[in-house]
């Protein structure tokens, strides 16, 4: 079968606005696994960028796994790179296909790969994105009012400069979003468009009242206000597979961790801009899938059972998905996973939706009395499920069927499947340890914070074990502030009073946009209950919000300098001395 092409790929002459400097690049995607597949060699069109996104990456150690990194960090669907390595990301190739010869020229950062040419691409697709004709304007839901004033650049980088801004409706921005390629679109000063692959720079939700002003095209329709986005979301276009996807495993047939799957999709020509989907992709996969395959005389069809992206909800945050758990252990297992993610529900979910990161804290608390409670028929996650749903996330039922090129067969019996994993390694996760911080809550007779009891309920980060044994040689200890733990900060074991000082100040800046800031706002009745693992067990606190914000500043900053004073002699001997030794 001939190599994957993006045939007819001039037709994707949707006109993306060239970048300001405003877009705040994001990590790379860590996981081996970067499902990208090359798609071929492109030129770009007069007065078109054929992939508009740059990250800051060193021309002269480019490769292409760095860049499809990259870009599969930042929710990007394609990366390119040109001339020995320099690197682009974007949604759609805005450029015809040329042979592949025109790209010949070696990557810096590993000469036996080819990174482009003289102003042609080796642009590489990510086939975990489901082809954008799938995708109708119908998808995109209303996230309300949101603010774009930030001194950090847009919300939303990409500006679309062809549409008439004197005709400007919902409908239309929808539509220069969707051909696009983009999950985020929005609309501000009644006739500005603007698209994005992801809600950057300091944007936060703001009072709906803000967004004031209708469209030039429809004035019943509003389109934004003064430095406000109408903000709408298709999630239909964003991967299936982002970072740190891991799939669950159930009884039903499994891929082995390591398979090759050839798979071939298509569709009918369309306005899009992105190239047609008509393809035969080879990717190796380094996660399982949970799948079930039937098999015709051409072609297998498999049934997979994707998690959800977001599993609990939080305003700009999402949880990663837990573990499944059939036991008291694994249950205990998946509620350490739920617990070292509450920091990052405080630090990303903005106002006023962070409040909900308290009852999210409350809902880890109440997995880990279900792991005690002996539940009849069994400590299973679907049990508990169905007790006490996720809140703002998804279910784990989403499933994508990919119809693959069957292997010939011999004889009258079915090709064998194998269970042996590969040689090839992959990368192993233990268990997250149960979160007994390492550092020390510090006390205030004058104050009233203590252990399990924190100015405004808001806790520390936990500051535990390393997860990846990878890096746990050089990198023994973890500071638990992001929902993936692969973003995380790492610390060698010389540097435990770091990790805890680093500690105290991201629990400073939480107690003082999260308490303080609602102490300022008075949120009506408010008392937050939270949930603490202190001294061997879990217990619930309850938190008043009477102090002003003067008041409830000077405890967040007299509870930082505390934290600093106390933590400074904390060395972690004895702990952490080996991987997946909690």
């Amino acid at each position: 079968m001939a190599p994957f092409k993006m045939v007819a790929a001039a037709a994707a002459l949707a006109l993306v606005g060239h970048v300001q400097a405003t877009e705040i690049p994001l990590p790379p995607c860590l996981d081996p696994f970067q499902p990208f597949v090359y798609s071929g060699c492109f030129g770009e069109s007069a007065g078109t960028q054929l992939l508009p996104f740059r990250p800051p990456l060193d021309q002269q150690e480019g490769t292409v796994e760095k860049c499809v990194a990259t870009c599969k960090g930042n929710g990007y669907r394609y990366a390119g790179l040109v001339y020995y390595g320099v690197c682009y990301c974007g949604q759609t190739v805005n450029g015809p296909q040329v042979d592949d010869s025109q790209c010949d020229l070696p990557c810096n950062g590993n000469k036996s790969e080819t990174c482009g040419g003289n102003g042609h691409f080796s642009v590489y697709s990510d086939p975990t994105f489901l082809p954008v004709d799938h995708v109708t304007v119908a998808d995109y839901e209303p996230l309300g009012c949101w603010t774009d004033d930030s001194s950090l650049g847009r919300a939303l980088t990409y500006r679309q400069v062809q549409l008439d801004s004197a005709t400007l409706t919902t409908e239309k921005r929808l539509q220069a979003c969707r051909d696009g390629g983009f999950p985020f679109a929005g609309t501000e000063y009644s006739g500005e468009c603007y698209c994005g692959v992801v809600i950057g720079n300091d944007t936060y939700a703001a009072p709906a009242d803000e967004c004031d002003m209708p469209c030039n095209g429809n004035a019943d329709e509003t389109c934004g206000g003064r430095s406000r986005l109408n903000l709408y979301v298709a999630e239909e276009l964003g991967s299936l597979q982002p970072c740190g996807y891991q799939p669950s495993v159930s009884s039903s047939t499994s891929l082995p961790p390591s398979s090759t799957v050839t798979s071939t999709t298509s569709s009918s020509t369309s306005s899009s801009t992105a190239p047609p989907e008509t393809s035969t992709i080879t990717s190796t996969s380094t996660t399982p899938a949970t799948s079930t395959t039937s098999t015709s005389s051409s072609a297998c069809v498999s049934t997979t059972v994707v998690p959800p992206q977001c599993e609990y909800k939080c305003g700009k945050w999402c949880s990663s998905p837990l573990p499944d758990w059939n036991d008291p252990k694994t249950c205990k297992n998946a509620w350490s996973s739920c617990h070292v993610q509450v920091a990052s529900c405080f630090k990303q979910a903005g106002w006023p939706d962070v409040l909900d990161c308290f009852e999210f804290s409350q809902w880890c608390a109440d997995i880990a009395k279900y792991c005690d409670s002996n539940p009849r028929g069994g400590c299973r996650k679907d049990d508990f499920w169905g007790k006490k749903p996720p809140k703002g996330g998804a279910h784990p039922s989403t499933t994508i069927t990919v119809t693959a090129t069957c292997a010939p067969a011999t004889g009258t019996e079915p090709p064998a499947t194998s269970t042996k994993p590969p040689a090839s390694s992959t990368t192993t996760r233990c268990p997250i340890p149960t979160p007994t911080n390492i550092c020390i809550q510090p006390s205030s007779p004058l104050y009233g914070y203590g252990p399990g009891k924190p100015v405004g309920g808001i806790d520390m980060p936990v500051v535990s074990c390393n997860d990846l044994p990878n890096e746990w040689a050089q990198f023994p200890f973890k500071g638990y502030t992001d929902r993936d733990s692969r973003n995380c900060r790492k610390y060698q074991r010389n540097q435990c009073t770091n990790v805890c000082a680093d500690a105290c100040k991201e629990q400073y800046e939480d107690c003082v946009n999260v308490y303080a800031e609602g102490c300022k706002r008075k949120p009506h009745g408010r008392r937050d209950v939270g949930y603490f693992e202190f001294r061997g067990s879990v217990e619930k606190r309850t938190f008043g919000w009477n102090d002003d914000f003067s008041g409830a500043v000077n405890k967040c900053k007299a509870q930082y300098s505390d934290c600093l004073r106390v933590n400074r002699g904390v060395t972690g001997a004895g702990k952490c001395t080996k991987p997946c030794g909690w």
